[in-house]
Formats: structure tokens, C-alpha cells, sequence
């Protein structure tokens, strides 16, 4: 299917969530006049299910062949494959993100960046609360996750991670590391194995890239772990879904392409 075809279906798959909420919507008041519009509340609701099936369906096919033909025009080696993630175990043996209840990972694309194999996947990590009354399903990360092979082995292990993360209490037997870059400093906590380790790898260059991440992101966190570089970039989208109410244009294909941009121009800094 063209762009313009799924832009068209798009728009009509739009269009019948607006109404399913508008019956939704108005069924809910009128039901505390009258129990009969529960008929219409349920028809609603129905509609919007549908909806948000068939909007599932046809970003399905969007990246199958549109955001596949992106990447593969700017990845070396590449293999994207949407239905396709990280296993869990692989995500929280990089320590740079936190197990949670639920684990969920589609997405997965591979290939050479900088003349570096990488691995990628969106990873969205959930937290179920409950206080006895009720629960409460609360997203603690939604974005991107990259493993990164350096094929050799850093001097010892540096972890680049948010101001005051809580719950990270593997890195009590680290050394926190405090920077010259004060801003550097008010962004992030560094911790290592080795101080000496820390400064040689995080340079001026380098701390001013990371921080550009930052910018680009809710949170954003960094492993240098034996020979690989994690990194987990808290977007709170999927990346590659096409997005309700949003138009299919040249600026949602730029948001992918710098993102590799990015990424790439990380790798060439790393020493």
C-alpha cells in the first residue's frame, strides 16, 4: 500500500474514533438521565475498540514497507523486523534500566553504525501499584534501547545515568564520579569502577553529546559495560508507530533519520 493510501485510510480510521468517542462521550451523561443509553456508551466503546485495532493494523504495514525502506537506505547491514524485540533478561543485564512488572519490546532493528555492529528495539517497562482498592498501571519507560559492540573491552565499567536515580542499588560498590563540566554535573550521576576510567572516557566533546540526548528526551541513560555501550533514551513513543491525528510527512522520516545521526555521531567520540 502507498503513502497516500494508508494517509486515506488513516484519516478515515480518525475520523471513526472521533465518533465512537463523540457516542462515548455523550451516551456516559445521558445515562445518569435515562439507563437506556447504556446501549450507546457500550456501542461506543465497541467503535473506539475497532478503531484502535485497524489504526494497530495499518501501522503494521507502514513499517513493514515504508519505515523498512528508510532505515535500509540508511543503515549498513541493516534487518528491521517490527513484530520482533529484546528478550527481558538481555534489557536488565545492562543494568542501566530497572525490572519492573510488565516488559513488552517490538521493533527490533540491527545493522553497522560507524562501522560499529549495533542493536536496537523499542522496550516500554510498567509498573503495577496497588493500594487494596484499586491498581494503578504506571509507565516508567517507553523509547528506545541500543546495545552497541565495541569488540573490546573498556578499562572498567562507567554508568552514565539521571540526576538521583532511585532503585539503582547496584552501583552502591562504584565510585561516584564528579566531572569539570558543572552543567554535566546538574544532568547527570556517573558512576564507575574507576575514576580514572570515568574522566578518560567522558571527555568535553563527549559529555556535550550525551547531554544533546538529554535534550531529545524525558530521561536518558548510558552503560559502558566489558565491550558494549547500552543506551536507553525515555521518548514515551513507539518509535516507528504511525501516530494518531499526526500527518504521514517528510518530518516524521527526519525524526528517525537523526535519531541514527545521533547515535552515530556518539560512537565516532567514544575513545
Amino acid at each position: 500500500m502507498d503513502l497516500k493510501r494508508i494517509s486515506e485510510k488513516k484519516s478515515k480510521i480518525e475520523a471513526m474514533t472521533i465518533v465512537g468517542g463523540i457516542i462515548t462521550g455523550v451516551s456516559f451523561f445521558a445515562f445518569i438521565a435515562n439507563p437506556i443509553f447504556m446501549i450507546g456508551f457500550i456501542g461506543g466503546g465497541i467503535i473506539l475498540a475497532v478503531g484502535g485495532s485497524m489504526f494497530k493494523k495499518l501501522s503494521i504495514e507502514f513499517k513493514k514497507t515504508h519505515v523498512k525502506d528508510i532505515v535500509e537506505k540508511e543503515i549498513t547491514d541493516c534487518y528491521y523486523q517490527p513484530d520482533k524485540g529484546f528478550e527481558k533478561e538481555v534489557v536488565y543485564d545492562s543494568k542501566i534500566l530497572k525490572k519492573e512488572d510488565r516488559y513488552f519490546s517490538e521493533d527490533y532493528l540491527s545493522g553497522l553504525i560507524a562501522g560499529k555492529k549495533f542493536e536496537s528495539a523499542d522496550v516500554k517497562l510498567q509498573d503495577v501499584r496497588s493500594n487494596g482498592k484499586s491498581t494503578t498501571v504506571v509507565t516508567v519507560f517507553q523509547g528506545r534501547f541500543f546495545i552497541i559492540d565495541f569488540e573490546k573491552k573498556f578499562e572498567s565499567n562507567v554508568y552514565v545515568m539521571p540526576n538521583r536515580s532511585f532503585g539503582f542499588n547496584w552501583f552502591t560498590d562504584m565510585v561516584k564520579v564528579d566531572l569539570e563540566s558543572v552543567l554535566f554535573n546538574k544532568t547527570f550521576d556517573v558512576f564507575s569502577e574507576s575514576e580514572h576510567s570515568a574522566f578518560y572516557l567522558l571527555k568535553p566533546a563527549f559529555m556535550e553529546k550525551l547531554i544533546e540526548f538529554k535534550n531529545n528526551a524525558k530521561r536518558v541513560m548510558f552503560g559502558f559495560k566489558d565491550q558494549k555501550v547500552f543506551i536507553a533514551i525515555d521518548t514515551r513513543i513507539d518509535t516507528f508507530d504511525l501516530k494518531f491525528f499526526r500527518d504521514i510527512d517528510q518530518t516524521f522520516f527526519e525524526e528517525i533519520k537523526a535519531e541514527i545521526k545521533l547515535i552515530e555521531e556518539l560512537v565516532k567520540l567514544i575513545p
